[in-house]
């Protein structure tokens, strides 16, 4: 992995970064830890060295319990999950279980929120690259653009390795937390890919794509301004009972 990565020296830098981020519609993702790639959890730990079939079997569990539960209560924005696998995916994402997902978002100060939202004794991260850059080398990838969904779909859950798609999406009609978080999703379909990896040979051109650490000396301060300055903080990106309940549970040592 090839990534220009700078180090934002002061507060003032940071929010530069943002601003001219948002100017330029990047997407963007923060991790509190400075883990030199972009790994979904899928693939991580536990899952590590899984094989496919097993993931694929794990994936496939994972959503029909949902939906076997979910449909008593969903919200209205949710409906789309019992029939649509994608969309259950992002859902099941935003509230904590494994998936092929990772989030981005639109609005790079979200971004900043995730990179520095915990951990104070480390580093964060923020990654960016370039929506329109995307677009155009994205759709190189299918045979028939307007048929994107049911190629990626076929390669994703196949039993074996198919081709190697690389997508971002999101849930137009949208739910509680990816609306707050002005949120969107990069999927590959093969399993063990570094998203870093897949978005630098897609794009494949260095100044479309960025990561910047954040020193955990400014992570407060940052917390702070994001907060006072632009309202974003855990209650206004978790707007649920349960993100609500977090944050209370959040006053006890």
């Amino acid at each position: 992995m090839t990534w220009k990565t700078h180090t934002l020296a002061t507060e003032g830098e940071v929010f530069e970064l943002l601003i001219r981020w948002r100017g330029d519609k990047w997407y963007s993702r923060g991790q509190s830890k400075c883990y030199n790639c972009l790994i979904p959890s899928i693939d991580r730990d536990a899952m590590n060295g899984k094989s496919r079939p097993e993931k694929i079997n794990l994936e496939r569990r994972s959503i029909d319990i949902f939906r076997a539960s979910a449909r008593f209560f969903s919200h209205p924005g949710e409906i789309l999950a019992l029939t649509d696998d994608l969309i259950a995916l992002a859902i099941l994402r935003h509230h904590g279980a494994r998936t092929r997902l990772l989030d981005w978002s639109r609005s790079p100060f979200v971004a900043a929120y995730f990179a520095v939202c915990c951990d104070d004794d480390e580093d964060g991260e923020i990654w960016g690259f370039d929506e329109s850059e995307y677009m155009k080398k994205g759709v190189s990838q299918w045979s028939n653009p307007a048929e994107w969904k049911y190629e990626f779909e076929k390669a994703a859950f196949c039993p074996g390795n198919g081709l190697d798609f690389f997508v971002c999406m999101t849930y137009p009609t949208g739910f509680g937390r990816q609306n707050a978080q002005d949120g969107l999703y990069s999927l590959t379909s093969v399993f063990d890919r570094d998203h870093a990896e897949r978005i630098e040979q897609l794009l494949n051109k260095p100044e479309s794509h960025a990561r910047y650490l954040i020193p955990k000396t400014l992570k407060a301060t940052i917390r702070d301004r994001l907060r006072l300055e632009h309202g974003i903080w855990d209650v206004s990106l978790y707007p649920d009972s349960a993100g609500a309940a977090k944050t209370a549970g959040a006053v006890f040592p």
